[in-house]
């Protein structure tokens, strides 16, 4: 037996836990804070090496040089373009339209413009364009292509997650002394998720009209903001205050009487660890969720963020969700894992943060577990240091 305390401040109470035990759950939660370290690093690389010049072939439009990822090379290859005709200018292609033929002057639509067309054909968008004009068209669309993406994301990781810890056969071992969900209360999660996203993927989108339209400091390479280190050190200015605006948002929804039972209490009917789940990530009141995410977008009108950088934290928090509510015990101090966050699910004034504890604790919210999640302890040793 070994005891497990804080490595930051000392603790009143002790919990014993077998060392098999302690690794086990140390481990899982290094692979999930090792995962977002490398697939940041990969994509940073990624949007470095094609920061490249991209010179493009001379169309109809004159689509200029030295435009970042993704270039200017896919609007040639789209298959059956329809030329289209707006304001006295030819475009040779829909999305050429969209861009208004000049995808230097705004790679942020232009990369949005690429990531529709794997979703929309060039007809489809034409079509659009000719019964809502441009700009609808092209927001209406990647509203749409938000929510199937947001859909296909959500059910993704849900279900993979499930499988791992409540269906395969170390479930057996998890689940020996506790509850496993009912399938009433997967499917009233997965219902209310599906339903939210509805409204909740308008926040990505008002988030790309800010961004396209320069309303923001967001910036999409890294020369623009003179380097690496003022990038990295932009980045984690940023990433800070969206985890405080997140922790005080969150905080709020509890401590308003009025946001908390019309908006945030739909979420914490699922109280009690054998009615959390992946699926419960993204069960939320609507509102509760554009509430939440808000801070993503107004923390770029104050500190200059690369639009990947952004991108990624946004498209992680998705899949960050599902992983804190699927009360297994995984956590590792100072990040926010699921075990912390089940206790905020049972006892409604702890552990508001997101990814990190810091907050919570330099506020005075945090609470640590008591034991193994879902499991009643019977040998608990008190320690006063």
């Amino acid at each position: 037996k070994i005891v497990i305390g804080h490595w930051i401040f000392p603790l009143t109470l002790k919990v014993e836990y077998s060392k098999k035990e302690v690794i086990s759950s140390m481990l899982s939660s290094q692979r999930v804070f090792a995962f977002l370290l490398i697939s940041s690093l990969i994509l940073a690389a990624f949007a470095a090496l094609w920061e490249q010049n991209e010179t493009s072939v001379p169309l109809t439009v004159d689509y200029g040089h030295d435009v970042p990822i993704p270039g200017v090379s896919w609007l040639e290859r789209i298959a059956s373009p329809t030329e289209m005709k707006l304001n006295g200018i030819t475009y040779p292609s829909a999305f050429a339209a969209v861009l208004d033929g000049s995808p230097l002057n705004n790679p942020c639509r232009n990369l949005n413009s690429f990531v529709n067309s794997f979703f929309f054909s060039d007809s489809t968008m034409a079509y659009f364009i000719e019964k809502i004009g441009v700009d609808w068209a092209h927001y209406f669309l990647s509203y749409v292509r938000n929510y199937v993406g947001g859909v296909l994301l959500y059910y993704a990781t849900s279900f993979a997650m499930y499988y791992y810890y409540y269906v395969h056969a170390r479930s057996k071992k998890i689940f020996a002394n506790r509850e496993k969900p009912t399938w009433d209360t997967l499917v009233d999660q997965m219902k209310l998720s599906t339903a939210g996203l509805l409204i909740y993927c308008m926040h990505p989108l008002f988030d790309e009209y800010l961004v396209e339209n320069g309303y923001t400091l967001c910036y999409f390479t890294v020369k623009e903001i003179g380097g690496w280190v003022p990038c990295v050190a932009f980045s984690i200015i940023y990433f800070a205050m969206v985890e405080v605006g997140i922790y005080w948002m969150h905080r709020t929804l509890h401590t308003n009487k009025f946001m908390y039972n019309n908006i945030h209490v739909i979420h914490h009917k699922y109280n009690k660890p054998h009615t959390l789940s992946p699926f419960a990530g993204l069960a939320f009141h609507p509102l509760d969720g554009m509430l939440q995410a808000c801070p993503y977008i107004v923390s770029m009108l104050f500190v200059p963020c690369h639009y990947f950088f952004h991108f990624f934290m946004i498209f992680l928090t998705a899949i960050w969700a599902n992983y804190i509510h699927d009360a297994m015990d995984h956590n590792i101090d100072p990040i926010m894992g699921p075990k912390y966050h089940t206790i905020h699910h049972t006892h409604y004034v702890y552990n508001y943060g997101q990814v990190f504890t810091f907050c919570d604790r330099i506020w005075g919210t945090f609470k640590e577990p008591d034991g193994p999640t879902g499991v009643k302890i019977r040998d608990v040793t008190k320690k006063i240091e």
